[in-house]
């Protein structure tokens, strides 16, 4: 306790030009019930063994309904004994069973799912000796068939569900499905978009293999709090259940501290907003001089990897007590860290929401957030991440320069009373579907009717990959017609289905996708790992590797990516304020053209460079939203070039903004202005769509909700304290801009904060709002203002010239 207290003490003295608030969530008591009359004797031994005497309310309302054979989905706050929650119910059937039946755990890593081991084992040993195990891609082959042969419970993830046991059902897990009982599954809420769509699908050919066999599971599900339970889990395993929403845990007193940087004037008076980096970096070295078990999560790895080289850099006694661990770790060195972490010989561990779910890490007492995780939910379950085992703690939010962040800044309420958000899927996304039909096909002829793959779609799918020739006809069932194995080829996470290993001097030190190494391991990146900087010296996507040198550089690399849109295909329109907004499919097309070095600390650029990759092509799904021609004719009367000012601006505060509207992150959603075709002329045009390659419907739930987004957007500009503009609302030149006659018109104004006002407050309320620009001398105050580096920009131009260059030589040639 005297802990926090110093914490809290240090906060509010050190900090208090930051701090823009504190949000106190009181402590609540439990509430207990005594054991279920029907728990068998020794189950009860063993818990009154561990020091536990009585269940939480939800707990035994869980017990009572699983008891039922109920499929049912406990919401509840993390550390509220979710696992004994279902595993109590399950033990007791087992324990009473004259027929072994046999259950199925399934968590959405590897990571979480080796940590359940351990804690499971905790209960499992004492009653199931020899009864259980893990099987996943890191499981040894001696091992995997020890499973198949003894274990009743068995923990699993869905890639390896996928790729692994259900095309093996009938050569080797045969016994193991036909007695399946149960299938538990662990943080319901990660399901979702993509990956939700994707499991689902894996769900859906599960229960028709179990149907196979003869067996019909009971689906127990745990999560933390989402907005719509109910027609998630329905849309996840296509069951209705039982939703248990009363926890009855208890909450001890959490206070949670909101940070905003401070801004600060450079000796050319212009003026920013420090990072994030400044507020974390000290707060992480006295916490760790102070041994207080701490967390700090950041949104991305290399920001991880940043952080702590800033943090241990002069300290070097901090580098034994502080730790990075995020994606992309090798299985040994993160297990290595969850060990030194838990055991206490590391107290402070910096991470990516990879360490969100609920890995036992031990108790931790303060929780750094380096910017917004993305969603309520997963501030809940960072925030929860401390305070385990009844204690209290503190949250730090730190906010980035980006407009949600900033938008919490100015609005504290908004966590605590905002309604969590709804997790969202479509399993009958055409992309996704079109993938796991071969794979269900290869497991078990298809029907032309089946009845897990019940909506519409599926026999137009059918009359695809049979044009196709995927499938095949065999008596009155399609069969899978091609001679490999479809599973390989679909991956659950991503756009591809195999990853780039990161090699040091023969030995492989981690891995990425190959879009990511695009962006990350192009020819003199470079990557940094536990600390320890890279530079990247060739990369071989055919041969799947990438080769890196340690080097000792006071910079890191940053791509720059190049993108052209174009609407394929239109599936819905409407208007709004006159303006068209259309959506359908989007081809788009992506390319790192170049990179940045920037300085460690101060962030100048001091160098770039040609980025000669390849560029990849995809289509997905996605809106474009027109100006309306009244606010053209009226801008254009006062000044052509708001046009192009007040459009940019849009883009840049709906790729910020429009992602909480539909529980997604910044990643997931992208924007652009792009040329259109309208009454044969081209005009200027904002698209928004999905990252993700075929769409997977965050675009359309913000084209179904478009006044909420950009209701959201013109409240986040009008509350802002900037003057003339700035990254957490609208930077003061929007990217996207090159003309110089606009750049001219926006130095030292606030034109674009009025331009976007204008254009928003039109499609809003169909009102003309006349742009009210001034410009500021530099001797008073100066906006943030983010140009293009004059070195980069000449570089993009001899790119572009080389390019014209290079088509007018093909073209001779052929």
């Amino acid at each position: 306790m005297r802990d926090l207290e110093r914490v809290i003490t240090h906060l509010k003295r050190d900090y208090k030009d930051s701090l823009r608030g504190i949000i106190e969530i009181p402590s609540q008591e439990p509430r207990i019930s005594p054991f279920p009359p029907q728990l068998d004797k020794k189950l009860q031994d063993i818990l009154v063994k561990s020091n536990i005497s009585s269940l939480y309310s939800h707990q035994l309302l869980a017990f009572n309904c699983i008891t039922d054979s109920k499929d049912t989905l406990l919401l509840s706050r993390t550390a509220s004994g979710k696992t004994l929650s279902f595993l109590l119910p399950i033990l007791n059937d087992y324990k009473k069973s004259d027929k072994k039946f046999t259950t199925l755990l399934m968590y959405p890593t590897k990571a979480l799912s080796r940590d359940q081991e351990s804690t499971l084992g905790k209960l499992l040993n004492e009653s199931l000796p020899s009864k259980f195990g893990t099987y996943d891609g890191d499981t040894p082959a001696g091992e995997r068939e020890s499973l198949l042969k003894h274990a009743d419970f068995i923990i699993s993830n869905p890639d390896m569900l996928h790729s692994g046991i259900l095309p093996n059902h009938n050569r080797r897990w045969k016994n193991f499905l036909s007695r399946l009982k149960y299938i538990v599954v662990d943080e319901v809420h990660t399901y979702r978009g993509a990956f939700g769509s994707h499991v689902s699908n894996v769900f859906r050919r599960l229960l028709r293999i179990c149907n196979l066999h003869g067996s019909s599971p009971i689906f127990i599900c745990s999560s933390a709090t989402i907005g719509n339970p109910h027609e998630h889990a329905e849309a996840l395993f296509h069951k209705s259940f039982n939703v248990i929403q009363d926890d009855g845990s208890p909450v001890r007193n959490k206070k949670i501290f909101f940070m905003n940087p401070p801004i600060v004037v450079t000796e050319s008076t212009s003026t920013y907003r420090k990072g994030p980096a400044s507020i974390t970096i000290p707060l992480l070295r006295y916490s760790a001089r102070e041994n207080i078990r701490t967390i700090c999560f950041c949104r991305a790895r290399q920001e991880v990897e940043r952080l702590y080289n800033a943090v241990t850099e002069g300290n070097t006694e901090l580098s034994q007590k502080i730790k990075p661990y995020r994606g992309g770790l090798l299985p040994n060195e993160r297990r290595k860290l969850e060990k030194d972490l838990f055991s206490g010989k590391i107290n402070t561990i910096i991470t990516t929401n990879a360490l969100e779910l609920g890995i036992d890490i031990g108790d931790m007492s303060l929780c750094i957030m380096s910017g917004h995780p993305g969603t309520l939910s997963s501030f809940w379950q960072q925030a929860g991440r401390v305070g385990r085992g009844g204690k209290e703690s503190v949250i730090v939010f730190v906010a980035k320069d980006t407009p949600i962040d900033q938008y919490i800044i100015h609005h504290n309420e908004f966590i605590t009373n905002t309604p969590s958000e709804e997790a969202w899927l479509s399993a009958d996304n055409p992309y996704i579907l079109l993938q796991h039909i071969p794979c269900a096909a290869y497991e078990l002829p298809l029907s032309p009717k089946e009845n897990y793959f019940e909506s519409e779609i599926y026999s137009h799918a059918l009359n695809t990959l049979k044009e196709d020739n995927t499938l095949k006809p065999y008596k009155e069932f399609l069969r899978y017609a091609i001679d490999d194995y479809p599973a390989k080829g679909v991956n659950l996470r991503g756009l591809t289905d195999y990853n780039i290993q990161i090699i040091n001097d023969g030995n492989v030190i981690g891995e990425t996708d190959p879009i990511g190494a695009m962006g990350s391991l192009y020819k003199s990146a470079i990557y940094q790992h536990l600390g320890t900087k890279y530079m990247s010296v060739e990369l071989d996507f055919e041969k799947k590797y990438c080769n890196v040198e340690r080097v000792d550089v006071d910079y890191y690399t940053e791509a720059v990516w190049e993108t052209m849109v174009d609407m394929i295909d239109t599936e819905e329109t409407k208007t709004l304020s006159n303006a068209n907004l259309i959506y359908g499919y989007i081809k788009v097309t992506r390319e790192p053209k170049l990179f940045k070095k920037i300085k460690e600390r101060t962030y100048e650029n001091i160098g770039y460079g040609p980025i000669t990759l390849m560029p990849f092509t995809y289509e997905t799904t996605g809106f474009s939203i027109s100006l309306a021609e009244n606010w053209v004719k009226q801008i254009e009367s006062i000044d052509k070039r708001y046009i192009d000012v007040a459009i940019h601006s849009l883009s840049y505060i709906l790729k910020n903004s429009s992602p909480s509207i539909c529980m997604g992150d910044r990643g997931d959603i992208h924007t652009d202005v792009a040329l259109t075709e309208s009454e044969e002329k081209w005009k200027s045009c904002l698209y928004l769509y999905d990252a993700l390659e075929g769409g997977i419907g965050f675009s359309e739930k913000i084209f179904n909700r478009i006044r909420d987004a950009l209701s959201l957007a013109l409240q986040i500009i009008e509350e802002c304290e900037c003057i003339a503009g700035c990254p957490s609302c609208v930077p003061p030149l929007p990217p996207g801009i090159k003309s110089q006659d606009i750049e001219e018109l926006l130095f030292e104004s606030n034109g674009a904060v009025e331009c976007a006002k204008s254009l928003l407050n039109y499609y809003l309320n169909e009102n003309f709002y006349s742009p009210n620009i001034k410009t500021f001398s530099l001797d008073n105050v100066k906006p943030p203002i983010i140009k293009e580096d004059p070195e980069i920009q000449k570089l993009q131009n001899r790119l572009k010239r080389a390019g014209e260059i290079l088509k007018k030589k093909r073209e001779k040639k052929y």
